[in-house]
């Protein structure tokens, strides 16, 4: 009986391992580009409801409303976050904020710091510096006071 020359590898081949390397790919493509349509579909329905609320509220009153929409947001967490300054913007932008505007001292805000006090005094702390959505709503009313109410700076 000859006995078989034993081979170094046995295993899938080559082939085999790039076909399925490849199918992990592209499903993997097609699904976080699903996730990220759904959540601008889902981002841009927020933006139409602050719209259609903002009107109504002050300037405090967008800031809890975007903070209430930022805990409800069903889009990517990272999405949602990018999203606080602009939804401030479609909040602030439905009335006029003048006298909101005013009401920020030059003195407070020209310090970057302020927003942490702020939201620390609503019961709303920052655990993350870089990824606060208190802070972010503040710094947008700031930049749409600054602005003349035009724009709000990302």
């Amino acid at each position: 009986m000859a006995n078989k020359p034993s081979k170094d590898w046995e295993g899938p081949s080559l082939r085999t391992v790039l076909v399925s390397l490849s199918a992990v790919a592209v499903f993997m493509g097609v699904f976080a580009y699903y996730r990220y349509v759904t959540s601008e579909k889902a981002i841009m329905a927020g933006m139409a409801e602050l719209e259609q609320r903002g009107g109504g509220l002050d300037s405090e009153g967008c800031v809890d409303l975007v903070l209430d929409w930022h805990k409800r947001c069903e889009a990517l967490n990272s999405m949602c976050n990018d999203a606080v300054k602009i939804a401030m913007y479609h909040c602030l932008e439905a009335s006029d904020r003048s006298v909101d505007c005013g009401k920020l001292k030059p003195d407070v805000v020209s310090k970057g710091q302020w927003v942490f006090g702020v939201c620390k005094e609503r019961g709303t702390a920052c655990r993350l510096r870089k990824q606060c959505p208190c802070a972010d709503a503040y710094r947008a009313l700031d930049s749409f006071c600054r602005t003349d109410q035009q724009a709000v700076q990302l």
